[in-house]
């Protein structure tokens, strides 16, 4: 464990996160108060410098969801792609390569303090390699309800737990929530919106952000979804967006949306997160939309695939999929995350009677009064 009074040495935390040898001996990162305070203050100074809609240059990589997955998300930062791509990269994928996260980093999973550590000090040592954006997860009330919040304090103790984890949503308020690559591909978490006219919309909303429930068009793109394939919707000519009753916030849209976004903003194609998909990735509306989830045997429970999105230079895209080296415990469906699924009092006793009503309160206002059982 580091010293409590050190400036935290970026190189060092960076290298003690990269250098995991062993998988089947792997034991997690110890970490203290003070180096995770000044991670998350460094990483906020870059998200300040940067817009609501971040720009990437192809090459890149497009990463989905995480879920405190770390093994996997060592694989994927250290894939050089192909055999031409490695003979040419002599420097390890994560440093050579460029990348842009679609959020939801933390929850879930058993490791998110490790993800979330190490995608944040990427940021800061290779601030024009990453792009970091926010998913729903990075949001006070849902990841106080689906672990990251619980597995701080474990770590640290309850007093220390709460505080960084006060200073990890600091962060996360000034996540940029979108990202343009070559200027042709559109990336968000969740989805587009029928407040979404054109680029502009997204650069123009202010950050800090800490309830993205005030801002219609926030909200969708960090929690809407492409509507399934049994609703009617799907079959309309005119764009569509319909409710979520399934999250109970935000809106589900159709393939006559997607067609309609893409040709108001003059873009090839939008890239989102957001849903668990069995191979690790699925196309909708004629390819011009793709769901990217990078998080194979979700949970060690779910028999699903991962999934990166490989952009070229010229604009030409590829999909890699990770198959999962781990055995799974059952063969349960994606629990989608919903707006109003908070625990109650009784069923955590470690959460204090404020953090819970500020959770409680955020919660009810990004759900704008939905609620669906």
């Amino acid at each position: 464990m580091a010293d409590d009074n050190k400036t935290l040495d970026m190189n060092e935390f960076l290298k003690r996160h990269l250098n995991v040898r062993n998988w089947l001996n792997y034991r997690e990162q110890t970490y203290n108060k003070t180096e995770l305070v000044q991670l998350t203050e460094m990483v906020t100074e870059l998200f300040r410098t940067e817009q609501t809609l971040a720009k990437m240059s192809p090459p890149c990589t497009i990463v989905g969801d995480i879920h405190g997955q770390y093994s996997d998300l060592l694989r994927l930062l250290n894939s050089r792609g192909s055999k031409l791509e490695s003979k040419k990269l002599s420097q390890p994928g994560f440093c050579a390569n460029r990348f842009v996260f679609l959020g939801d980093y933390v929850d879930r999973g058993s490791h998110s303090i490790e993800c979330i550590s190490l995608v944040f000090a990427l940021k800061i040592v290779y601030p024009g390699n990453y792009v970091l954006l926010r998913g729903n997860h990075e949001t006070r009330a849902i990841n106080f309800a689906y672990g990251f919040r619980e597995e701080l304090m474990n770590k640290l103790g309850e007093a220390d737990g709460a505080d960084v984890w006060e200073k990890f949503n600091e962060a996360f308020s000034w996540m940029p929530l979108a990202c343009i690559v070559g200027e042709r591909i559109l990336c968000m978490h969740g989805g587009i919106s029928p407040e979404l006219h054109s680029l502009d919309d997204i650069r123009k909303i202010k950050r800090p952000l800490v309830d993205v429930g005030t801002i219609h068009l926030a909200q969708d793109l960090l929690w809407a979804d492409p509507a399934p394939d049994q609703t009617m919707i799907v079959v309309h000519d005119e764009p569509v967006y319909n409710k979520n009753t399934v999250r109970g916030l935000s809106c589900v849209f159709n393939a006559a949306a997607v067609r309609d976004t893409c040709k108001r903003l003059n873009i090839q194609m939008i890239v989102r997160a957001h849903q668990m998909m069995p191979e690790g990735f699925r196309f909708y509306c004629d390819r011009k939309l793709i769901t990217i989830f990078s998080a194979p045997r979700y949970m060690n429970e779910t028999d699903n695939k991962g999934a990166v999105l490989k952009v070229e230079e010229s604009g030409k895209f590829g999909v890699i999929v990770m198959n999962s080296k781990k055995t799974p415990t059952g063969n349960m469906n994606d629990e989608l995350t919903r707006a109003d699924d908070i625990p109650s009092q009784g069923t955590d006793k470690k959460k204090s009677d404020s953090t819970s009503k500020t959770a409680q309160s955020t919660s009810s206002k990004s759900a704008s009064g939905s609620k669906n059982d």
